[in-house]
């Protein structure tokens, strides 16, 4: 028997379940051995041992992930016993030392084939002198190699399939590798962070079957050549994926050159320009998928003709015009049609039958209306449907149920669809997992079917007319279900305890309606992290809040709560909105508002609410909706309530906030003199309280603020200026306050009164004693003049009287003026 199985020549093992060192022995008696496949056979260390099989030319050790227990190898060493070793797979092997797999794999010097897939390796060493020269598969993908390609990857020139994705390469990708292997067929870089222009090499499109770029940085443009023209007649290409790149520039139009193209997937990158109409010759095509790019123009009709194509993404563009029948005239195949967030127009006929039974429709914010689409009725297979901002302002069909039938994914919000609500969700969806039919006119009661979907984890009815009793089937079997919103409608009632049930429930909306009773206290002990209820008639004091780590927005404005703040708030480390305004509650603010540690200036910004949930907000002195920004928000608005005492020093700890409103209550004492520190706050509205005494100079740091109203209080003394306060110079902000004074106000303060006075007095006096002045010199030059004409006139008597001093008079003048001419 020993005999006979060492002549053996091919052993397959794999997919079994056993202990690799209970088989060494075995496995090292066969000296003969060629073939031998353990993949997926097990766990355990492989012996040294195995080395002794020196005649393999195939060995086949992977596993089958990252994270199931595989085979493990501590030497690689042992493998360069492997002369004609040819095919070697090690994929998901455990490494005991990973860093020697290139110096070790290096001695196969037969080797064609190497797959070392997920080995957890991280080094491909640049200096190391790598002799590859047979190879002609190599398979790298899932490891943390970080660095370039190195310089020995030049080297191959057998290459037939190289895979390099997933890993965390870097720099700009060799030409040469491309120029050295012209019989490449399979190229795999994808999830790396390589650069250059790869596709300026228009030779890559003629040999290579498969091309795999994604999530890269690669750029250029994304066909690049001198005449636009292939450098072959026919490209051998069958799957291009490109997608998340900077490739920029226009289509190809020689798409008649694919005629093997399956999978085109160019999306997320900068194309633009036209779908050009030779897309159409790609008869070959499955997967179409051009889709958050920039393209424009109209959708060519020519794309009817592609009888093969399955999946058509073209959302996201500047895509226009008509789209018709002829668009989908051969589209026999189609399963998932994508065109959402462009300008299109659907034009079909009523009574036109498609050539298709599709399964995902996606034409959000596409002219669909104002008819309900009639085609609809024909599909049997909807899975996901999306038609929101449709422009359907129409009564819901009576059929539309029977087609929802196996629904997932339903979203018709945004429109102006009439009629009952029991039409679109009267029977049992059991799959569906998502549903917003928010922003209609849909009427009628909430139907208790949503209560038999397990599988249901986001739920928005909100913005309709649907009235009566919320349901009260609700069930710990929906345990996916996260989001309920219903707010903007006309429901009444209490709020049934079933809700307590759905553990996983995050959001909570029941905002606007006419729901009343006391809420059940087991709500607020739900990990929730948004509850809205404001805007109802709910009664009795606010319920202790039993999860302290989970709230991060609670509104329960406009309501009837009664009581005290519950100090248990204090323990909400991540809230961020408060809103408690228009109750009619009372006390004093709690000084532990400080524990809001979310708010505090150095807290790690992180957001964990679900964008999208619409929260009205006074701020700024209007009401502004806040949806997809609500997460930026930090805002504690107490107004219109009844609480008394002091506004706590701690508030201003809060310096992230941008909203406080604690207008319409009976607060006492004076602002805090440290609210300067809320540097973010852009409204503070205070009015309509009891405070006193001054406010407080470090008000002016408050560079943000766009609104303030202190009036009504009592306060006094001067008003503050300096930098975003100086804009603020509305004085109703003040009013009602008569102790105030100064800027923007007429009022003068007593001390610049005072000194104004000192002021005034000066200057008169001085204009006084100016004027006293002017008239003591204007005497004194009027007396010299006056006294100057006499002297003058008595002189010129006496030299005309006295001749001898006439003469000597006119004797010294003429030697004066001889000497001044000299």
């Amino acid at each position: 028997m020993t005999r006979r199985v060492a002549t053996w020549e091919h052993l397959d093992l794999s997919f079994n379940d056993f202990v690799a060192h209970k088989t060494q022995k075995f496995l090292t008696s066969l000296h003969k051995l060629e073939y031998l496949n353990l993949s997926f056979a097990g766990h355990g260390q492989i012996s040294n041992q195995l080395s002794n099989l020196s005649s393999l030319r195939y060995l086949d050790l992977s596993g089958w992930s990252l994270w199931e227990p595989s085979l493990s190898t501590e030497k690689l060493q042992s493998l360069s016993t492997f002369s004609n070793l040819k095919y070697l797979d090690l994929s998901y092997t455990s490494l005991i030392n990973p860093k020697e797999w290139l110096s070790s794999i290096n001695m196969l010097s037969s080797l064609e084939c190497l797959l070392l897939t997920g080995c957890d390796l991280e080094d491909a060493s640049a200096s190391l002198l790598v002799n590859f020269t047979t190879l002609r598969f190599l398979d790298l993908s899932e490891n943390f190699i970080n660095s370039s390609i190195p310089p020995w990857f030049q080297n191959f020139s057998k290459l037939e399939h190289l895979d390099l994705s997933d890993n965390d390469l870097q720099g700009k990708f060799p030409t040469s590798i491309l120029e050295n292997n012209q019989g490449l067929r399979f190229l795999g870089v994808s999830s790396n962070r390589m650069e250059g222009q790869l596709l300026k090499n228009s030779s890559i499109f003629c040999n290579l079957q498969v091309l795999m770029l994604s999530s890269n940085k690669f750029s250029g443009r994304i066909f690049d050549t001198k005449d636009g023209a292939l450098n072959c007649r026919r490209s051998n290409l069958k799957i291009v994926d490109i997608y998340n790149n900077n490739f920029s520039g226009y289509l190809p139009n020689q798409f008649e050159n694919f005629k093997d193209l399956e999978f085109l997937d160019l999306s997320q990158n900068s194309i633009s320009g036209p779908i050009p109409d030779t897309v159409g010759q790609l008869l070959s095509l499955t997967m179409l998928n051009l889709s958050f790019n920039k393209l424009s123009g109209n959708i060519p009709k020519s794309v009817g003709q592609i009888s093969n194509l399955k999946v058509m993404d073209i959302s996201n563009n500047q895509l226009d015009g008509i789209v018709d029948q002829l668009h989908f005239a051969n589209l026999t195949n189609l399963i998932m049609l994508n065109i959402y967030s462009n300008r299109l127009v659907i034009n079909v006929s009523a009574s036109w039958v498609p050539p298709f039974q599709i399964r995902y429709i996606l034409m959000s914010s596409c002219k669909v209306g104002p008819e309900f689409p009639n085609w609809l009725r024909t599909q049997k297979e909807v899975s996901i449907l999306d038609m929101s901002n449709a422009s359907i302002s129409d009564e819901v069909p009576h059929w539309l149920s029977n087609v929802l039938s196996s629904i997932e994914r339903l979203d018709l919000s945004n429109n102006l669809l009439r009629g009952d609500i029991s039409r679109i969700i009267g029977k049992e969806m059991p799959i569906l997992t998502q549903m917003s039919l928010s922003g209609n006119n849909l009427s009628g009661k909430i139907p208790n079917s949503l209560c038999m979907s397990n599988q249901l984890s986001f739920l928005d009815l909100s913005k309709n007319q649907l009235f009566g009793r919320l349901p009260g089937c609700w069930r710990k079997s929906q345990a996916f279900l996260e989001w309920i919103s219903l707010g903007d409608n006309k429901l009444n009632g209490q709020i049934p305890k079933s809700l307590c049930h759905l553990e996983q429930l995050k959001v909570l909306g029941l905002h606007e309606n006419g729901l009343d009773g006391v809420l059940p206290k087991c709500l607020l002990k739900l990990d929730l992290r948004i509850l809205d209820l404001s805007d109802n008639q709910f009664t009795g004091r606010i319920p202790l809040f039993g999860n302290p780590r989970s709230f991060e927005i609670i509104d329960l404005g406009r309501n009837y709560f009664i009581g005290d703040i519950p100090l248990q708030l204090c323990h909400l480390a991540n809230l961020q909105y408060l809103s408690l305004y228009h109750n009619n509650l009372s006390g004093g603010i709690p000084r532990c508002f400080n524990n809001f540690s979310r708010m505090w200036a150095n807290s790690t910004l992180y957001f964990r609410s679900a964008g999208g949930f619409p929260i009205m907000v006074d701020i700024r002195g209007i009401s502004i909706e806040f949806t997809s920004t609500l997460p930026y928000l930090f805002s504690i608005d107490l107004s219109s309530n009844g609480l008394d005492g002091k506004i706590p020093e701690g508030l201003t700890c809060l310096a992230r906030l941008q909203n406080l409103n604690l207008s319409q209550n009976k607060l006492v004492g004076k602002i805090p003199l440290d609210i300067g520190n809320l540097k973010y706050l852009e409204s503070l509205d205070l009015s309509d309280n009891k405070l006193s005494n001054e406010i407080p100079h470090s008000i002016s740091n408050l560079y943000f603020l766009s609104h303030l109203d202190l009036s009504n209080n009592n306060l006094s003394g001067p008003i503050p200026s300096g930098n975003q306060l100086n804009t603020l110079d509305d004085q109703s902000i003040y009013r009602g306050n008569d102790g105030l004074c100064g800027p923007p106000l007429l009022k003068v303060c007593p001390r610049d009164e005072l000194d104004d006075r000192g002021k005034q007095d000066y200057q008169n006096s001085s204009k006084d004693e100016s004027n006293e002045g002017d008239s003591i010199i204007i005497r004194f030059y009027s007396g010299l003049g006056s006294g100057f004409a006499v002297t003058f006139m008595g002189y010129c008597g006496i030299l005309h009287f006295k001749k001898s001093w006439r003469i000597s008079y006119f004797l010294v003048v003429d030697r004066v003026i001889r000497k001044l001419s000299i």
